[in-house]
Order: C-alpha cells, then sequence, then structure tokens
C-alpha cells in the first residue's frame, strides 16, 4: 500500500496529515471490500460501486494497488483487455 509520508506535503493543513495518517487502515477496508465483491465474479469499478458502498474514485486507487499485489486482473479475451461501458473488467487473479 501507499506510504502515508508521500499522501501529504510539508504545507498541507494538519487535516490532511491526520487523514494520510489514517489511510493505510481504511484503504484496507477499501481492499477487502472490493476482493469480496469480486469474489462474487468479475466487474467494473461502476459495478463494484453498487456492491461495495464505496466510490468509483475510491475503487480506481485501490485496484492498481490490488493488481501490484497480485490479488486481481483484468479479464484479458482474445488478448485484448474486457471492456464494459468504457471501463476495464477486473476479477480476482
Amino acid at each position: 500500500m501507499t506510504n502515508p509520508c508521500m499522501l501529504v506535503r510539508a504545507h498541507d493543513p494538519i487535516t490532511s496529515i491526520t487523514a494520510a495518517e489514517g489511510a493505510p487502515a481504511l484503504s484496507g477496508a477499501h481492499c477487502d471490500r472490493i476482493l469480496h465483491a469480486l469474489g462474487k465474479g468479475p466487474a467494473t469499478p461502476h459495478e463494484l460501486q453498487a456492491t461495495t458502498g464505496l466510490t468509483v474514485v475510491q475503487i480506481d486507487r485501490r485496484l492498481p494497488e490490488l493488481a501490484q499485489a497480485g490479488r486481481v486482473r483484468v479479464v484479458v479475451v482474445a488478448g485484448a483487455e474486457l471492456v464494459r461501458g468504457k471501463s476495464r473488467v477486473w476479477e480476482l487473479a
């Protein structure tokens, strides 16, 4: 996951610094919700939004981290990434 020290700048207000310190716990919970939803089948970030209660932005931030960790991947069909509604379809790895 992302280092919380990298999420803030020296001139950011204390509220941003406090939020960054709590980000790893929050992102872990987000990842768990995404993984649980993908356990039910492949989905786009927009489809995951309906089942996880997270926003598409929150999901889009976590999917690359989960892919890097080897937990999820983009669905590939005939050598091309599967896309629905202009979004890639993800599945558990």
